[in-house]
């Protein structure tokens, strides 16, 4: 019924002005216009009255609404003709309005409420109408919007969870006879009533549903605590716990099952229980969690990494999937298991092959499955380690993957835009009939009606179709090969034929290239962390091209390679150097005897820097000094984190090391500042300037990636009004300048971030400020965070004379008497810097700003330095935390038991942080619980997991607490506050 006369007839048989021409819009773009005109007629003869009301303004929604429905899923249909209300309800709501189960679950009350027939039949109908509702929100969103499919995935889970749960309260309360579940007594002369929860399994407890799937399903009741297995009541029905919640499980599941006049709700699969179909019905806890310690095979711990509570007691499922979850991820990295479901899942792919007419997008290569097995088998390969990556939704796991980088982000989003694609046709394969299908159809009318759900219209419809399905599949098959190849050194080769193909062209580079990637090959399954290594020998060989000569020196000198592999397995912060700067490399090839280099020495290195350059003939005199100090600075951060990582040198010499490299830098940027100004035509002032360091700049204690804090002054003979402000724009430009000479990014990158909002008056301040007016804002009543800040200011490059004038001034500054209640004010900002800044959970920490941080460290000792200062000068020396600990101590001023406290908590925490700043190019202040390599964070700290797994995890967290909290209790005494 598409011709438009008979369309008209319709229009006027049902009073519904144009809708010949609405239905003719519409059914073109459906995706069975014969068969949605046909149904849609049926559709709208029983339901015209209620939709007259509504034509004159949603006339268009209507009938994309009919030509949608009845086009795709036409076995909804016959609900809109028995239910005519749905169809205006469908055209009012708002279809963009996600749903989570807690919704679901409001709107099912108040619908279980109001209906007066069987609730059996009234989940049903809530169910369908939703369904309809999810079905036009998929079908009308845009083919390539992977946040809508991922939205529409969730809420079918969602539907389900609130489903599920309203058929367990009901079929509970028919177990019950109206008398509530039996209490059963304990040992202890008390009362038992069990908990019971029902985890959703697959692709429900991923929240990532499809449109007709099987809920797979366990049913888990908690364990008594011992005594009688009998109710209270001791009738002849008495039952045991088990028994009473089996007859729940069975009423629970012919609910659910069931199909009538309305429908069904959910075929429900009980098979990935324990024993399967031999095994029990209902599962106590203790029961359930030694069978995956013990008797469970690899692919079900795979499966249990989706579990999640759906119906019953949710906390009690919580803390069911939380027992579990260290007997499903190891803290070491579980090849085997990832070896057994590759197998499993190539033994099920051979199969498919032999036996399939037509592609199945469950487990047809390329497919669903496909996309499951990479990111259930990496998190079974770094879960234990990065409780982040444990997501139970195979999109949010592919992120959270790419997020710590175990998996490429190219990787990642060609795995998500597939796995979207995928789960669209599966749903409107599954669209056709609610049934459980995942084969494409092979006839030519459900090919053309696939390919048209699919949004691709037109004559070659189904040949654009077929050509974006094969190249999402190849998509799947690339990443999945390259990922899980069992031979390493052909993944090497691969990687080096994509990144670098003209290695591979000669017959002669390749018979070198061939040996050297199988010795990659093997330092790198050998190496701490495999994965890091190849993501990091990825990016270091695509940064690196087909330059030949760093190949050809890994070929000269393989026993490089190994040291070079290390490298990528222990530090992101350093393999994303060498990523983009490949000829960085060089610090790999050097003696890795050689120590740091001294102040004259790394001057001397600066300038082979440049000269190297000039010869290259880079850029003009600017551009390459700029080019010289970024290749300069990232040479020598390399080659400290290479001495540091080895243990050649103590974190001491680190800092000092970094420190030493940042006041070269500055010293070098000072210079070029002052040569740039002079060649603009701008003429030096008659006085000095001065780079003030502050923080660990100057206490010498940087560590990788801190910023540069600095305060600029100047001060110039005397002179009018005129001659000071001329000095005053002129040293503006020259500290405008240095910024710029540091923090511009060149193709070489950048050197340093510069803070200078330690300036009296901060941001709203002057940038430069004269030496007097430093002096005066001082003098003038500063508060006490700017006095506690000037206790770590040092003169780093600059004027000899204004620098000498400068520390008499700092130490009269800091020799001003302070108020008796300063410690009070000390405490003040240090728990509104908690407050504001720190953000602590239980589960994450901040181990600079947090209780007991190095915050705290540092305000005790600033405040003994205040307070003890003007009898003890020595203390205003701008020195170590360690430097004046023991300073303090020698003095008397702070017990030699709270020192040790202190000092052993700061080098914890300094070198917490260093660590995850050079392994994971993370933060320098954010311990999360539940992000990061924790476990090899630990290991390379020298923790050890011997008995148990993730050992070193939980000890390196107890060490944190036990810290921290000594430290505070330090902070607390000595400075008289509440703990």
């Amino acid at each position: 019924m598409t011709d438009t006369s008979r369309w008209r007839r319709l229009e006027r048989a049902l009073r519904l002005p144009g809708l010949a021409d609405q239905m003719a819009r519409a059914l073109a773009g459906a995706a069975d216009p014969e068969r949605a005109a046909y149904l849609s007629a049926d559709v709208l003869a029983t339901s015209a009255p209620t939709v007259a009301p509504l034509w004159q303004t949603h006339a268009d929604r209507i009938a994309r609404l009919l030509a949608t429905l009845c086009g795709a899923a036409p076995f909804l249909a016959p609900f809109l003709i028995r239910y005519p209300d749905w169809l205006t309800r469908l055209g009012t709501d708002d279809l963009d309005d996600p749903r989570s189960a807690d919704a679901y679950g409001a709107r099912l009350d108040a619908a279980l409420r109001v209906d007066d027939h069987a609730v059996g039949d009234a989940l049903r109908r809530f169910k369908y109408y939703e369904l309809a509702r999810l079905t036009v929100r998929d079908l009308w969103s845009a083919p390539d919007d992977i946040t809508a499919t991922e939205a529409v995935l969730a809420e079918l889970s969602h539907l389900a969870d609130a489903l599920l749960a309203a058929a367990l309260r009901q079929a509970a309360a028919r177990s019950a006879r109206g008398g509530g579940p039996p209490l059963w007594p304990t040992a202890d002369g008390g009362t038992f009533r069990p908990r019971f929860c029902v985890l959703g399994m697959g692709k429900l407890g991923g929240e990532e549903l499809n449109y007709s799937s099987d809920v797979d399903l366990i049913y888990v009741l908690d364990d008594p605590p011992g005594g009688r297995q009998a109710p209270l009541d001791e009738t002849p029905a008495a039952t045991s716990p088990i028994e009473y919640y089996t007859r729940v499980a069975h009423e629970f599941g012919r609910l659910v099952n069931e199909s009538t006049r309305e429908g069904f709700l959910y075929r429900i699969d009980l098979d990935l229980r324990p024993e399967g179909h031999s095994g029990p019905l209902v599962v106590p806890r203790a029961m359930l969690a030694d069978y995956y310690d013990v008797w469970a095979a690899t692919w079900e711990k795979a499966a249990f990494m989706k579990a999640r509570p759906v119906a019953g007691d949710l906390a009690f499922g919580w803390e069911t999937i939380r027992a579990i979850d260290p007997i499903i991820y190891r803290s070491a990295m579980d090849y085997g298991g990832v070896a057994a479901i590759k197998a499993m899942k190539e033994q099920v792919e051979r199969a498919e092959g032999r036996s399939a007419a037509a592609f199945s997008l469950k487990i047809g290569a390329g497919g669903i499955r496909d996309i499951e097995f990479v990111a259930q088998a990496l998190q079974l390969l770094h879960g234990g380690r990065m409780p982040q990556v444990r997501d139970r939704s195979t999109q949010r796991a592919l992120t959270a993957l790419a997020q710590v980088g175990v998996l490429p982000a190219a990787h990642c989003d060609a795995l998500r835009r597939a796995y979207a694609f995928l789960r669209r046709v599966e749903n409107r394969v599954q669209m056709e009939a609610e049934r459980q299908a995942h084969r494409l159809p092979t006839e030519a009318a459900g090919r053309d009606r696939l390919a048209r759900a699919m949004g691709f219209l037109g004559d070659d419809g189904v040949a654009r179709f077929d050509a974006a399905l094969t190249e999402q599949r190849a998509q799947v098959r690339t990443v999945f090969t390259y990922l899980f190849a069992e031979d390493g050194a052909q993944r090497v080769l691969d990687l080096f034929q994509r990144s670098a193909p003209q290695l591979l062209a000669a017959p002669v580079m390749r018979s070198q290239i061939e040996p050297l990637a199988a010795h990659l090959a093997r330092a790198i399954e050998a190496s701490a962390d495999p994965e890091r290594a190849m993501n990091n020998l990825e990016r270091f060989v695509r940064g690196l091209g087909s330059r030949s000569f760093y190949y050809g020196l890994l070929v000269d000198r393989p026993e490089l390679v190994d040291r070079l592999v290390g490298l990528f397995a222990a530090s992101e912060y350093l393999s994303g150097y060498l990523a983009t700067h490949p000829r960085l490399i060089e610090p790999i090839f050097s003696d890795p005897n050689v120590l740091l280099l001294s102040p004259d020495g790394l001057r001397a290195a600066l300038d082979q820097i440049r000269r190297d350059l000039a010869a290259e003939g880079r850029g003009d005199d600017a551009e390459r000094e700029l080019d010289a100090l970024r290749l300069f600075h990232h040479r020598e951060l390399v080659n400290i984190g290479l001495l540091d990582l080895a243990e050649k040198i103590t974190p001491e010499q680190a800092d000092a090391g970094l420190t030493e490299l940042a006041e070269t830098c500055l010293d070098a940027a000072l210079a070029l500042a002052r040569r740039e100004l002079a060649r603009r035509g701008s003429e030096p002032a008659a006085g000095e300037f001065l780079v003030v360091g502050m923080g660990k700049l100057a206490s010498r204690e940087l560590t990788y990636g801190s910023d540069l804090d600095v305060i600029f002054l100047y001060d110039i003979p005397d002179g009018d009004d005129a001659a000071l402000l001329a000095a005053q724009e002129h040293y503006v430009k020259l500290a405008q300048k240095l910024i710029w000479a540091l923090q511009t990014r060149t193709q070489e990158g950048m050197c340093y971030q510069i803070d200078a909002r330690l300036r009296p008056s901060g941001n709203q301040g002057m940038l430069v400020s004269s030496l007097t007016s430093f002096v005066q804002y001082h003098a003038g009543g500063s508060q006490m965070w700017e006095r506690q800040a000037l206790l770590r200011a040092r003169p780093i490059a600059g004027g000899g004379r204004l620098a000498a004038g400068f520390v008499a001034e700092r130490r009269a500054i800091l020799a001003q008497p302070v108020p008796d209640d300063f410690g009070a004010e000390i405490h003040r900002i240090r728990l509104r810097t908690e407050r504001e800044l720190a953000h602590e959970t239980s589960q994450r920490h901040d181990f600079k700003t947090g209780r007991g941080g190095i915050l705290d460290v540092e305000s005790v000792v600033q405040y003994l330095q205040l307070r003890h200062g003007r009898e003890h000068p020595e203390l205003f020396e701008v020195d170590t935390i360690a430097a004046h600990l023991a300073r303090l101590t020698r003095l008397g001023l702070l017990a030699p038991e709270h020192a040790e406290t202190l000092q052993r908590g700061w080098e914890f925490l300094h070198g917490l942080s260093s660590r995850l700043r050079i392994v994971e190019n993370r933060s320098i202040s954010d311990l999360d619980e539940e992000r990061g390599d924790l476990e090899g964070l630990a290991r390379r700290l020298g923790y050890s997991s011997p008995q148990r797994p993730g050992g070193a995890r939980r000890a390196l967290l107890e060490d944190y607490r036990r810290f921290t909290a000594d430290i505070r209790a330090v902070y607390a005494k000595v400075l008289g506050v509440a703990a």
